[in-house]
């Protein structure tokens, strides 16, 4: 399997399809299993870079000090590893906090990017990264605490077992806390330096709804960037849409992305 090592850490990546490329950056307890369901559509559209963030799934697993800059610099040695000058990226859940920093931090390597809006960890995503951590102390990343973390996050009922699944394959304990403090952090500069084509992806249901505060951070984002286009995808889990409605959301992705060309720019 391909990876790249910065600074003693292996990066674990994986290249799919033909086109223009685009990065997909998954949560931090999916990571590339995010992808699932979209990639087989998306592989047809474009070259799909798919990686797994420093601190799970099949990249090292750091116990402590991971940062939103380094999981940034990991995918900007990947695309320089496959020779890529420039990519679209789209990541959704807390890959949007990656895909904000990678855009504005190297410009000069970001096209159009598509994301969640979540720049900075709001109440409601911080109160479930605590009791996420309360989960883990008590039960581990075995079966039943990758059951109760699924339940916290508010995944649909029919989706429940095969997330349980990727949870207990990507994720172990410290890391995992470890990527959750990572996203202490507020992105609002960063947004601001940010010139590349944006779409604000996000479902209108569930409890990381468009309306939660886990998932409001598009509104801000929408203010501080006035030409970002914004879809809502209806009667769809929040950052799941890209898991329980993946054609809808690769058509409006394709569409955004077609009317972006890294080769017209």
């Amino acid at each position: 399997m391909p990876y790249v090592i910065n600074n003693g850490v292996k990066i674990w990546y994986d290249v799919a399809g033909e086109g223009e490329p685009l990065v997909l950056i998954g949560g931090s307890s999916l990571v590339r299993r995010q992808w699932d369901f979209m990639l087989p559509i998306l592989k047809d559209h474009f070259k799909v870079i798919l990686y797994d963030q420093r601190g799970a799934g099949l990249s090292d697993r750091p116990p402590a000090g991971i940062t939103v800059e380094q999981w940034a610099d990991d995918l900007k040695l990947i695309l320089d590893e496959l020779g890529i000058k420039k990519t679209h990226i789209f990541g959704t859940s807390n890959g949007s906090f990656v895909v904000i920093h990678f855009a504005a931090k190297y410009p000069e390597r970001t096209a159009a990017i598509v994301h969640y809006g979540m720049y900075k960890l709001k109440d409601q995503a911080a109160k479930i990264a605590r009791i996420g951590y309360k989960i883990i102390d008590e039960f581990g990343t075995g079966r039943m605490g990758c059951y109760y973390l699924v339940r916290l996050y508010g995944m649909p009922a029919e989706f429940e077992d095969w997330e349980v699944k990727r949870f207990e394959e990507n994720i172990s304990p410290e890391p995992w806390k470890a990527m959750h403090e990572a996203l202490k952090a507020d992105l609002i500069e960063d947004l601001k330096k940010i010139k590349a084509p944006q779409l604000l992806l996000v479902g209108d249901s569930g409890s990381l709804s468009k309306d939660s505060d886990y998932g409001s951070g598009w509104r801000e984002v929408q203010r501080l960037c006035p030409n970002v286009e914004v879809a809502i995808i209806n009667n769809a889990e929040g950052t799941y849409c890209v898991v329980t409605h993946p054609a809808e959301v690769s058509k409006v992705v394709i569409n955004f992305l077609n009317r972006h060309r890294i080769s017209s720019g």
